[in-house]
């Protein structure tokens, strides 16, 4: 595998969210895939920083032509993701870095949801919070049986207003009200009962080795057909978040504000571990 390189001459749309100087991963090349490995140790939070750069990486990979198919992971070991940097979010107060935070948490999920080419999430162990809907901006994704899938932002005193339209159109409203609402955890096989998952590898296999394969065989469609019809399945989604962009930012800046130390709670879902 080597690094990937976007070609100097590459055109990026002037709308884009730019963060040169943000670091939130590493893209590296597996023969015509690209794989995403999330900076970060033990579960993998994502800082405002974070995302962007994680955001940057996926519009290279988008732009990149020789890349057809794209895989995310949060690394050997690692959960996928469990929501927001504990460091940088117990310092909000309802204020402006609210919108930073909001705005970097959309802009990551538009970036997987609009590039033309299949996107597969590899997960396992933790994704919660961020990290699930993350997850659920993939056009495929494959668990393991110790993949724990949660949004548990009302059980932390947060709103789970960017979680709600990611699952009522990936999963559907049943699913979305029981996960939004009860705050529970789904393991591996009620996550691919349910529609978290659309692939579940056994225990002993390699999950990343999976994803690869899946995003090669998702790369060997007609590349037209394959962005058009995802273009379309998305469009209204893309449109639900930026709704769901505005509210959010309202009700996280007035729940910070509030002074309930919600992100202090996240610590009882993983434990004191970074």
């Amino acid at each position: 595998m080597r690094t990937l390189h976007s070609p100097s001459a590459t055109h990026e749309p002037h709308d884009r969210p730019r963060s040169p100087e943000a670091h939130g991963g590493t893209a590296v090349r597996n023969g015509p895939l690209a794989i995403i490995e999330f900076d970060g140790e033990g579960h993998n939070t994502f800082s405002t920083d974070k995302m962007r750069g994680i955001t940057e990486l996926v519009w290279q990979v988008g732009d990149t032509p020789d890349v057809e198919g794209l895989v995310l992971y949060g690394g050997d070991g690692r959960s996928f993701g469990v929501g927001g940097d504990f460091n940088e979010v117990k310092d909000f107060t309802g204020g402006s870095e609210v919108n930073r935070w909001i705005d970097a948490c959309v802009d990551m999920y538009r970036a997987v949801l609009s590039i033309s080419k299949p996107t597969v999430a590899v997960i396992d162990k933790y994704c919660i919070g961020i990290g699930l809907q993350l997850a659920l901006c993939a056009d495929w994704r494959i668990g393991t049986s110790t993949s724990d899938l949660r949004m548990p932002e009302l059980k932390l005193g947060i709103s789970c207003i960017l979680g709600a339209p990611l699952l009522q159109r990936r999963v559907g409203p049943a699913v979305a009200n029981r996960m939004i609402i009860g705050c529970d955890r789904w393991l591996g096989t009620t996550a691919l009962s349910d529609g978290l998952l659309d692939e579940l590898v056994a225990a002993h296999s390699d999950p990343l080795a999976a994803g690869c394969t899946r995003a090669q065989a998702l790369a060997e469609y007609q590349s037209v057909p394959f962005a058009r019809t995802k273009a379309f399945v998305n469009h209204d989604l893309l449109l639900d978040m930026e709704r769901a962009r505005i509210a959010a930012i309202a009700g996280h800046r007035a729940g910070f504000a509030a002074g309930d130390a919600a992100q202090q709670k996240m610590r009882t879902i993983v434990g004191d571990n970074p």
